[in-house]
């Protein structure tokens, strides 16, 4: 072989080597980079500091913070989690992790999009036939969380924001909201766009799991009521018509695959009926015979009476009892100042849409409603 057509092969085979090189250093890089392979939502409290799986049940002044925990596969199968956070435990273990928001990488960065998961709509009344399009839940994104794995805020809610402002509602903060997360990995140099991994949370599809991520924060009410009243709070209000249990439990196997009770208790959904037996006793049922009827009570455009006259706090009336119309029950909480029953007072409701806190003259603002007055006997 000439001197000349060695010089070529030579010239060829470096040409070759500086086109591979860049690409066998990219290769060798990405196979040593950590995988994401698990994304996990914790949530901790002021009295419970430790960020933690599952769900998370709470007091209504426990401020609550959301983070995001990435579990990272290394080379040679060694796995890693990391998160923003001091003290982390998956499921009931307590792990060691490595307290960071940022990707271990350099040239990688990370991006969150945070959901609630709630209802598709917020209530009404529902039948066999529309029950499952009805009672479905979805994501909705949830802006005001940020896009960190250290979520900015906690959730608000957003299945209601066709409603508009509701001034009148008077406790805010409390409630049954569930979350779903996405992550992304970056590479700002390549593109800030489009993700080079991504892993999400279980979504709506999951909610009947045990072990998925919400947020139930109770009430603070009188001693006569229960708190976990306030854990109802969020969620879609549905009424059937007749209003019997069996109807109930049908519609509740077809979008749940559980019974109307068992739907309350997981905090899926509630109804007039049973929002003031978690009121009254903190179970989902009373049964009638724990209903004591006191006297029938006329509302006029929301100022209480009987037939001798009006009702007084402490002596006829308590937080606790129910006025009644039919299968609308309305919880009466606490007296404005005056101790009579009457517009001005706080009750709780839930008719057809999500339990709600406002002034008693809000609720029925007629000029003329014939109620029942029942108490709850143990």
């Amino acid at each position: 072989m000439g001197s000349d057509n060695r010089l070529i092969i030579v010239i060829l085979g470096v040409l070759v080597a500086l086109i591979a090189a860049p690409l066998i250093y990219w290769r060798v890089r990405d196979a040593r980079r950590p995988v994401l392979v698990d994304v996990r939502i914790v949530t901790a409290s002021d009295s419970d500091p430790v960020f933690r799986t599952g769900p998370r049940r709470s007091g209504p002044d426990d401020d609550i913070r959301v983070a995001a925990a990435l579990e990272l596969q290394y080379p040679g199968h060694r796995r890693q989690w990391l998160a923003p956070v001091e003290r982390l435990e998956i499921d009931g273990r307590v792990v060691d992790h490595l307290q960071s928001e940022l990707w271990p990488e350099r040239d990688r960065t990370l991006r969150a999009f945070w959901f609630t998961v709630e209802s598709t709509n917020i209530g009404g009344l529902v039948t066999p036939e529309n029950a499952a399009k009805r009672l479905r839940y979805r994501t909705f994104l949830a802006p005001e969380m940020g896009q960190g794995l250290l979520a900015a805020s906690p959730p608000e809610v957003h299945h209601d924001d066709g409603l508009g402002p509701q001034p009148d509602q008077l406790w805010v903060g409390i409630g049954t909201l569930r979350l779903y997360v996405k992550v992304d990995v970056l590479e700002p140099e390549r593109s800030n766009v489009q993700a080079v991994q991504t892993m999400s949370t279980r979504g709506a599809g999951d909610i009947l799991d045990p072990d998925f991520p919400a947020i139930h924060v109770a009430a603070s009410v009188p001693d006569t009521l229960d708190t976990a009243i306030g854990e109802l709070f969020n969620l879609p209000g549905w009424e059937t018509e007749p209003d019997n249990p069996r109807l109930r439990d049908e519609i509740a196997e077809i979008a749940f695959g559980c019974t109307f009770r068992e739907a309350v208790d997981r905090r899926l959904l509630t109804s007039s009926r049973s929002f003031a037996a978690v009121a009254m006793s903190g179970g989902s049922i009373i049964p009638d015979g724990n209903l004591d009827f006191l006297d029938d009570v006329t509302l006029s455009f929301g100022d209480a009476a009987r037939r001798n006259g009006p009702l007084r706090w402490d002596d006829d009336v308590r937080a606790g009892d129910c006025l009644v119309d039919g299968s609308h029950f309305t919880v009466l909480v606490a007296d404005d100042g005056n101790g009579l029953l009457d517009r001005a007072d706080v009750v709780a409701h839930c008719w057809r849409q999500p339990p709600a806190a406002l002034p008693l003259g809000i609720v029925y603002p007629d000029e003329h409603v014939r109620l029942e007055h029942v108490r709850h006997v143990p």
